[in-house]
């Protein structure tokens, strides 16, 4: 019987904590209420579009990113009260592409202009293999 009950402590110690664990690594993905457009130079490629988004997402505020490599923009949707969107631009620099602020805008103005939800249509564009990365240099070495 008392093996029985130091097994079921155990599993029970176990049980709590990894829920411990969990809630505090957990990260609660924050809801956008502004839009930040960034002008970007020097994407070609799919590539590029990751290494962006994997330096932005992770920032504080961060809602979501969406890249338009043809069109040299991108777009973040952030949390105006945890998200200081002038600082942005400067992780894209860190990233290897020229990038400055352009526009911050509401997420109605962003509705206005687009004619869509922020995140409802992703614009991501190009890949490897289309002409863009290949040869001298590799993604993000154009600054």
């Amino acid at each position: 019987m008392r093996k029985r009950t130091v097994g079921t402590g155990i599993l029970v110690a176990c049980a709590v904590g990894l829920l411990v664990y969990l809630a505090l690594n957990v990260r609660l993905a924050p809801v956008p209420n502004a839009v930040a457009a960034l002008k970007t130079v020097g994407m070609t490629c799919g590539s590029c579009a990751g290494k962006i988004e994997k330096a932005l997402r992770p920032m504080n505020g961060v809602a979501g990113v969406e890249v338009d490599v043809n069109g040299g923009w991108v777009l973040v949707g952030y949390d105006t009260n945890s998200a200081n969107p002038e600082t942005f631009a400067g992780a894209v620099r860190k990233a290897g592409f020229k990038s400055w602020l352009m526009k911050q805008m509401s997420l109605a103005d962003f509705r206005r202009v687009s004619g869509r939800d922020f995140g409802a249509k992703a614009v991501r564009s190009g890949g490897c293999g289309t002409g863009g990365c290949g040869g001298s240099g590799g993604c993000g070495s154009a600054n």
